[in-house]
């Protein structure tokens, strides 16, 4: 029961008894009228007032509670803001620490086409492999399958392994002397170089930073290194061109990497970026010739490389991306037996791509990225397209 409530029975009980006094007391009447009529002025002007102090009440308590939750939101860190189908593509592009683990199958396909090359057993971006050969022109095909686990310990740590399995198709055309062209191909196919990494998450996204992420990875030489692989004459015409007789699938040299990937949510879109730093070690070699027996040791030149892009999400499931990848590595160096490193002459690159992406988002556990480059230097390959599979338990 209210104020106003009690403040009417009162009034109502005050009527009777003016009521019954005004059958016993007739000379009165006025009077008691009066003494009303002042009562229910009085009870109208508090039940006003009351009113009053209601309304204020209340817009003080919608004030404060409004300031309060503008305090929690300014303060408060968040995730970006991402759909199911972006979220496949930060597990590429960077790292989603909400899942505690994932289960990602890649595919990818790689084209180089080479004109005039000579190859002497180093090459850097991992483009070709063949040992020392002359040819007027190469046309290699790269097909590279991998699995990769990522275990999200807690929301600051994430552990990664990565194991690639590399077939590679080429074939070349030589002219040994001006008269003749000899045609020719070989294949082959081996597990690539193993890797695994550690990611930690520095910053969590807010309103006015990036969520940003440190990792270290670490290359080990699992596949078949490119040193000591012996030529052999080709079968069309054994006395002016030797081929090799396999094809490399790793460097062969442990390699050691760091870096720094940031996100940042900019509705629609979602912008990354990438920073990367990989230094080989020193490996020595019972051949590092093409076959003929000579051991010496090899490093090859550090690199750094960056990557920007951005990402739209077109609905709930579907988004696209666009990327730009670029990547700068020094001179390779190489010494015989009992020599010291040497620089190899022009074995420093630049490779430089632009691709962008598709992901769709077949369920809220797996999802289907489609991505597509293309070199835009003559370091990187003519065109890349691959697929993956992300799952996320």
């Amino acid at each position: 029961m209210n104020k106003t409530t009690i403040a009417l029975a009162i009034l109502g009980c005050s009527t009777t008894l003016v009521t019954a006094q005004e059958a016993s007391s007739g000379p009165d009447e006025a009077l008691l009228q009066q003494q009303i009529d002042n009562l229910r002025q009085q009870l109208i002007q508090q039940n006003q007032q009351l009113h009053q102090l209601q309304n204020s009440l209340s817009t003080s308590q919608q004030q404060s509670v409004a300031q309060e939750s503008a305090g929690r939101v300014s303060s408060e860190q968040r995730e970006p803001v991402k759909s199911a189908s972006t979220e496949g593509l930060l597990i590429e592009q960077h790292n989603v620490f909400d899942r505690k683990f994932s289960l990602d199958f890649g595919l990818s396909y790689a084209y180089y086409d080479r004109k005039q090359l000579l190859l002497r057993g180093l090459s850097v971006f991992s483009a070709i492999f063949l040992g020392k050969i002359d040819t007027d022109r190469i046309r290699s095909h790269q097909w590279t399958a991998d699995v990769t686990g990522r275990y999200t310990f807690n929301d600051r740590w994430q552990g990664e392994l990565k194991i690639p399995y590399v077939y590679r198709y080429m074939d070349y055309t030589a002219s040994p002397d001006p008269n003749r062209k000899v045609f020719d191909s070989l294949s082959d196919s081996n597990i690539g170089d193993i890797s695994a990494a550690v990611y930690y998450r520095l910053l969590t996204e807010t309103n006015n930073r990036p969520d940003l992420v440190w990792n270290f990875r670490a290359t080990a030489p699992t596949g078949r290194d490119p040193f000591g692989i012996p030529n052999t004459p080709n079968s069309g015409d054994s006395n002016l061109v030797n081929v090799p007789t396999q094809l490399a699938t790793g460097t062969g040299l442990w390699g050691l990497s760091t870096g720094f990937s940031a996100v940042k949510t900019v509705d629609p879109a979602i912008l990354f970026a990438s920073l990367d730093y990989t230094h080989y070690l020193k490996g020595s070699f019972d051949d590092i010739s093409a076959g003929q027996g000579l051991p010496g040791e090899v490093q090859l030149g550090d690199s750094f490389g960056y990557g920007l892009g951005m990402a739209f999400a077109l609905s709930e499931r579907l988004s696209l991306s666009l990327n730009f990848n670029q990547s700068f590595n020094s001179e390779a160096k190489q010494a015989f037996a009992g020599e010291s490193l040497n620089k190899v002459e022009s074995s420093n690159g630049n490779a430089a791509t632009m691709g962008m992406g598709v992901t769709w988002a077949i369920d809220d556990n797996l999802s289907l990225v489609v991505n597509w480059a293309a070199g835009l230097t003559p370091d990187a390959p003519d065109y890349v397209v691959g697929l993956r599979l992300p799952y996320r338990f």
